[in-house]
């Protein structure tokens, strides 16, 4: 990524960063949160339910294979095509699930395509923020795009769940309903275009360098290698494979837990109720845990701040077994549970993402976060592939304990980590 050359007019960086990653989590909710109840609401397995779901998140590895090819564009519009590409998509798959015998296989296409082009997307903006804002930005901004980014996974994860109940509940059709929910997400999408490009239009030109495809493709090697020569590289990779194992593992089956029946040991949450819990305690939590996470990074440091938010993060994971050893709790006290998850994700999450950011920083810096990015997709996802299955082996409260016990090679690494980060 080229070095952004000066404008004399200010910049709009809360801007694009909240327009751009909000934009980003609309594929990621819908994949995540919104096709998991999709799924349940039709009686598909869990196990089943749980790989679809990791299939897709896993394409999202490619865009390190693309990362040359990708490089060849202007950042911000390619940033801007892609983002056009994705909502006309949703739309198209909008209207497929909206027919009158929708096509399963057209169904998957779009959200295979969505998985792609979401791929190409999120290289170029990861690239285009680590490259264009020095460390101090970044970590000023790592709060906004941790809320910018749950945020949008909230319109079109939870909001998208409780849209569609509600219309059911009112006669609809199921494919009807979610139909007009991937409408509305489209909606969204298009609207986070517009603001993009308002944005965009303030940000400093980027040079050519005029260099062809085999000369990117030497660059990402040099940009590898070097990454692979950085002595702090394990460290991070230990971050990013346990750091947050716990919670990875835990929300794999969170939706499904939570409606499933109080028989097969899950919260008998309704879509409704699901999504209004997810709706406002998200929303709180994770403006409250990120605007802190990015604040107590900023005033203290990587190096210090590693370990305790490491520990704040894993503590709500113990709630949550406990809803599952105890079911049948009120509406409140899963809302307070829930809340305190996204609290302390969201900012334990700030010193994972500064820790993959301060390691990509310097010259090829979208080739090696995207490196970087790419280890933390198989990371969230490879579980998957499992997760559903040991679910349903083991029961709920007893998968929920073994995911907590993974937060203590979490600790371990964070631990471990801390000498690598010091000038954080």
């Amino acid at each position: 990524m080229q070095a952004a050359v000066a404008l004399t007019r200010p910049r709009y960086v809360w801007l694009w960063v909240t327009g751009g990653y909000l934009f980003q989590a609309i594929p990621a909710a819908i994949r995540d949160e919104a096709l998991p109840v999709a799924l349940k609401n039709t009686g598909l397995a869990d196990a089943s339910i749980t790989k679809v779901v990791a299939v897709l998140g896993l394409i999202l590895g490619v865009k390190i294979l693309l990362a040359p090819l990708i490089s060849l564009f202007a950042p911000k519009s390619f940033i801007l095509w892609t983002q056009l590409l994705i909502a006309g998509v949703l739309a198209l798959l909008g209207w497929t699930i909206g027919d009158t015998l929708p096509s399963l296989g057209l169904i998957l296409g779009g959200l295979v395509l969505i998985s792609f082009l979401a791929a190409s997307h999120d290289y170029a903006l990861d690239g285009y923020f680590v490259g264009s804002l020095n460390d101090q930005s970044r970590a000023n901004y790592s709060g906004l795009v941790n809320f910018a980014s749950k945020f949008g996974g909230v319109l079109c994860g939870p909001v998208l769940i409780w849209l569609a109940g509600n219309l059911m509940a009112h006669g609809a059709s199921a494919h009807q309903a979610w139909s007009l929910a991937v409408y509305s997400a489209a909606t969204i999408a298009f609207l986070a275009v517009v603001v993009n490009f308002i944005s965009f239009r303030r940000e400093p030109s980027t040079p050519t360098d005029l260099l062809g495809l085999a000369q990117r493709s030497k660059l990402m090697r040099d940009g590898l290698t070097d990454l692979l020569r950085d002595p702090r590289l394990g460290a991070v990779l230990g971050l990013i494979f346990f750091y947050r194992a716990s919670e990875i593992h835990m929300a794999r089956i969170l939706p499904l837990f939570s409606m499933a029946t109080v028989a097969a040991g899950g919260l008998a949450l309704d879509n409704e109720s699901y999504a209004i819990l997810r709706l406002w305690t998200a929303v709180g939590g994770l403006t409250v845990g990120g605007l802190v996470g990015s604040f107590v990074v900023g005033l203290y440091g990587l190096r210090a701040t590693l370990v305790p938010l490491g520990i704040v993060m894993h503590l709500p994971l113990a709630l949550i077994a406990w809803l599952a050893y105890h079911p049948g709790q009120p509406t409140r006290v899963i809302g307070t549970v829930f809340f305190m998850e996204y609290l302390a994700y969201g900012a334990g999450l700030c010193a994972l993402l500064l820790s993959m950011m301060k390691l990509a920083s310097g010259p090829s810096a979208a080739v090696r976060y995207a490196a970087l990015s790419t280890c933390a997709l198989l990371a969230n996802y490879l579980p998957g592939l499992w997760a559903g299955a040991l679910a349903t082996q083991l029961g709920y409260a007893h998968y929920f304990i073994g995911a907590l016990l993974l937060g203590i090679p979490g600790i371990w690494v964070s631990v471990r980590a801390r000498k690598h980060f010091e000038a954080a």
